[in-house]
């Protein structure tokens, strides 16, 4: 976890190494990120899924995806997430309890996807921080997930089929739910995630800062 007393110096130094273009493109996606909205996948056993979840968080400005892997090792294609998975905030649970138990005691209400939902996607509030959980892809969400959940959403479909492939729900729900972007981060925690960015932008960062550090640059 990066000091919150270390951002600025992060900032200066490797700033000074990062192009204008590159500092504005940070500066739009800090400004865009959501703290609010969270996604998580339980039990999707397909790499290409998770990865594509985590990518389609990153394009939404979806911070936090959660994975619970139940009997699915949580496995990720970076060739599908195409360096997403640098930017967004990835945590990996045993179970549904441990999930659900972490959201919890972050008074983020836990909203399981399924076809018969109550309530449409697109009226789920953001008046309190929510994630949006959704399950395998035979399966769906299991029975344990469903008992501990706050709430069951669906999203509309119009055709002969009666899902959507899981990555591909994930994204509809993040869309309908992220239009027009817009971002919910305190000034302090835009400073940290802009440092986390810079370090993570520049070849080597954290040893260049921690020689500067050293030299008594803090």
């Amino acid at each position: 976890m990066l000091a919150q007393q270390h951002t600025a110096l992060v900032r200066e130094v490797l700033g000074a190494m990062l192009t204008a273009e590159r500092r504005e493109t940070i500066s739009r996606v800090v400004d865009n990120r959501t703290n609010r909205l969270h996604v998580a996948a339980e039990g999707v056993f397909d790499p290409h899924n998770t990865a594509a979840i985590i990518r389609s968080a990153d394009a939404f400005g979806v911070q936090h995806v959660h994975i619970i892997e139940g009997a699915a090792k949580f496995h990720s294609s970076r060739s599908v997430t195409q360096g997403a998975h640098k930017w967004v905030d990835v945590r990996v649970y045993r179970d549904c309890a441990e999930f659900v138990a972490a959201m919890r005691a972050g008074g983020i209400r836990v909203l399981v996807a399924a076809m018969r939902g109550a309530v449409d996607v697109k009226e789920v509030t953001s008046a309190e921080p929510a994630v949006l959980v959704f399950g395998n892809e035979s399966d769906g969400i299991s029975p344990q997930m469903f008992a501990l959940a706050d709430g069951v959403f669906r999203i509309p479909m119009y055709g002969f089929v009666e899902s959507f492939n899981v990555s591909v729900a994930a994204s509809v729900a993040m869309s309908a739910l992220r239009s027009g972007g817009g971002g919910d981060l305190s000034p302090a925690q835009k400073d940290v995630l802009t440092a986390r960015y810079y370090l993570r932008s520049v070849r080597a960062g954290a040893d260049i800062v921690r020689r500067a550090l050293s030299s008594g640059r803090c």
